[in-house]
Parts: C-alpha cells; structure tokens; sequence
C-alpha cells in the first residue's frame, strides 16, 4: 500500500466518522417541543453536512478534471463529449418540468413559485435519468462481459 493509499483510507474514515457522528445527532439528539409533527433538533447541521460534501465532491471532480485536461490534452474531446451529453440531460430534464404553483392546504412558505418549482422539477428528472442511465451502463457491461 503506498502512501498517499494510506492517507486517503484515514480521509475517508475521519469523514465516515464525522458522517456517523452527525447521524447519531440526527436521529438521537432529540426533538423540537412543541411542533404537531416528529422534528429533529439537529437537523440544521445534518444537512449543511451533507451540503459541504456535495459542494467538496463537486469541487474536487472539477478539479481533477481540469488538472487531467491539461496533463492530457488528447482527452479533451472525450470530456468535452462528456459535458455536452450532460447539458442535453439537463435541457431535456428542464423541458419536462412544471412551475404551475401547487395546492398546498396550510403552507404559506416562499419556495411554491414557479421558478423553485421548475428547479427542483429538472432536479429530479436529471437524477432519474442519470440513476437510469447508469443502470443501463451496469447492465449492457455485464451481458456483453458474457458473450466475449
């Protein structure tokens, strides 16, 4: 085992602890008194955690990326491929959403908007594709392993 495989397996056990620590918060920490429903009173940092390492893993892939582009430069056209079949998921997942403002008996928040609805509409649609396509990836990798 090398040494960089030594410092990032210590990496990835310090941020499954820090994970498993927030998710003990999370779920034994408690509750809010006095709220008609079951709410966490650590729910605030559960989530900003989550948060951080969404915007960490970004920032690294993105990193790597550029760094590997110019280390390799043959493989532009390959990622450059890469990022336009991710716009095309993008734009298809934002046609097929709906801003129409929702019903919602007793909520008087801000996010029912079109503009927020629309967002989280192209959201979900772009994961279910990816999730599908990824899907597709393990599936079509796995029989065409068996005819060759």
């Amino acid at each position: 085992m090398t040494k960089l495989n030594s410092i990032l397996n210590i990496v990835l056990y310090a941020l499954l602890a820090i994970t498993l620590f927030f998710a003990g918060l999370f779920y034994f920490g408690g509750d809010v008194a006095g709220q008609v429903y079951y709410t966490p009173t650590y729910t605030e940092p559960f989530l900003n955690w989550g948060k951080a390492l969404v915007i960490a893993t970004a920032v690294i892939a993105i990193l790597f990326e550029i760094v590997f582009l110019i280390l390799r430069p043959k493989n532009a056209v390959r990622t450059l491929i890469s990022i336009v079949g991710l716009i095309v998921v993008v734009a298809i997942a934002y046609s097929l959403g709906d801003g129409t403002p929702l019903n919602l008996v007793g909520y008087e928040g801000k996010d029912n908007v079109p503009s927020m609805l629309l967002m989280s509409d192209t959201f979900l649609y772009t994961m279910y594709f990816l999730f599908g396509i990824a899907i597709l990836s393990i599936a079509y990798s796995e029989i065409s392993r068996l005819f060759r």
